[in-house]
């Protein structure tokens, strides 16, 4: 299932999910001990479910068919409620039964630092060889990135590592973990340090156990296993400055269109790792080596002028089982972004304007169809949290299937290509 969501000036939390109830047929048998469905050695079958939900009226989860994602019911009806979520919901634990996703940092045992609960394997250096950055994998199959000098031991706080004056006096390297993956980060902290020759290419070692790295969609990243699966991807690299927050004090993406002055602050929880209205971007493609993987920050934003520090450099890569996107009419792009953003038409209304001009953002989220192979759909449902409007009148929100969405999907109403948005 792919969607397409708009909504007239609102923000959409990112926890897409969508429910599909489908036909069922199952042969009688005994019926299923619920208490059983904690144990992942008698998890709770379709046909068991079914016959329980039948006597009892009503539905009870099909826990043999549990996932990270998703949950199925059987309905006392005989159908069955597939429940699909874009984010994990849940992570396995050593032993086989769930728990929930935890990214805070631990050290462990082998000296490395990883997230307690994630659906991937994942690791960053504890300090030492820096060929050993940080390790993501999944089943049998890994990728490790290298960086290219030994790495002081990292300051932890909540899912981020923060190795200090990395790679030069006045950067750091962060890595943060997510359920699904990682962000990389380089923070630049003042004029002097972006003015170091270490900054005009930043390359890593790229070594894939079971995996190939190869180039992704819109100078994006792949790391793809022998059948030319994506296992991980990422799309191109960005960079931005500070400027969206340069103002004293509350602001926001939307201003007063009376005083044209910024009204409340930056959303809390919104993204650390991703820019925020008004900060000059740079898209940077990642270019891939022979076993290795490099981008070159746009000087001009780097170095500039007008440049409000610090800056950050941002390669990422992903789990590739469930992709979504936000898209902006004036060539923005936030892949899997984690915090609630903007979806609809952002220009002027009940007194607000935005303070770049009217823009329309698009949110896509795919979902994939594995659960539904070889089922009859009955009715499908696509529920989307919303955290915020411009107003408290109702209006539709259009759900519209598209195509396949990539980490080099673009805005099909852009008004421009993406290109460097730096002040002169």
């Amino acid at each position: 299932m792919r969607a397409s969501v708009w909504r007239r000036g609102g923000r959409v939390l990112i926890v897409a999910v969508a429910a599909a109830v489908v036909a069922g047929v199952v042969p009688p048998t005994g019926f299923a001990d619920p208490a059983r469905a904690a144990s992942p050695r008698s998890a709770v079958t379709e046909q068991s479910a079914s016959e329980l939900a039948a006597a009892t009226g009503e539905s009870v989860e099909v826990t043999g068919e549990r996932t990270e994602y998703s949950t199925t019911e059987a309905n006392p009806d005989g159908t069955f409620t597939l429940t699909q979520s874009t984010e994990p919901q849940r992570v396995r634990a050593d032993g086989g039964s769930w728990q929930d996703i935890d990214v805070t940092l631990e050290k462990r045992s082998d000296g490395t630092v990883g997230p307690k609960a994630a659906v991937v394997g994942l690791s960053f250096s504890g300090g030492g060889r820096g060929s050993e950055m940080l390790r993501l994998g999944q089943d049998d199959r890994a990728l490790t990135l290298g960086w290219p000098t030994d790495l002081p031991a990292p300051t932890l706080d909540g899912p981020t590592a923060t190795y200090a004056d990395t790679p030069v006096a006045g950067v750091d390297l962060q890595l943060t973990a997510t359920a699904e993956g990682y962000h990389e980060v380089l923070v630049v902290r003042s004029a002097q340090a972006a003015a170091s020759a270490e900054l005009e290419k930043i390359k890593l070692t790229a070594v894939g156990d079971g995996l190939s790295v190869v180039p992704g969609e819109g100078g994006g990243l792949r790391a793809v296993d022998a059948d030319g699966n994506a296992v991980f991807r990422g799309p191109a690299g960005l960079m931005w400055d500070s400027a969206g927050s340069e103002t004293p004090g509350p602001q926001t993406q939307l201003l007063s269109a009376a005083g044209q002055e910024p009204q409340t602050a930056k959303a809390e929880g919104d993204d650390p790792v991703q820019p925020i209205e008004g900060d000059a971007t740079a898209e940077l493609p990642v270019t891939v080596g022979e076993g290795t993987v490099s981008v070159r920050p746009d000087l001009d934003l780097l170095r500039g002028q007008k440049t409000v520090y610090p800056v950050f450099i941002d390669p990422s890569v992903g789990l590739g089982v469930s992709e979504w996107t936000k898209l902006s009419s004036d060539g923005d792009k936030f892949w899997k972004f984690s915090e609630p953003k903007g979806v609809g038409r952002c220009g002027v209304a009940d007194g607000y304007a935005c303070s770049t001009g009217g823009y329309t953002d698009q949110m896509y989220f795919e979902f994939g169809p594995g659960k539904l192979a070889g089922k009859h759909v009955l009715d499908a449902t696509f529920r989307a949290y919303e955290t915020w409007s411009f107003n408290c009148t109702p209006y539709w929100v259009d759900l519209e299937r598209t195509d396949n969405i990539s980490e080099g999907t673009r805005s099909p109403y852009a008004r421009r290509p993406p290109v460097r948005q730096v002040r002169s």
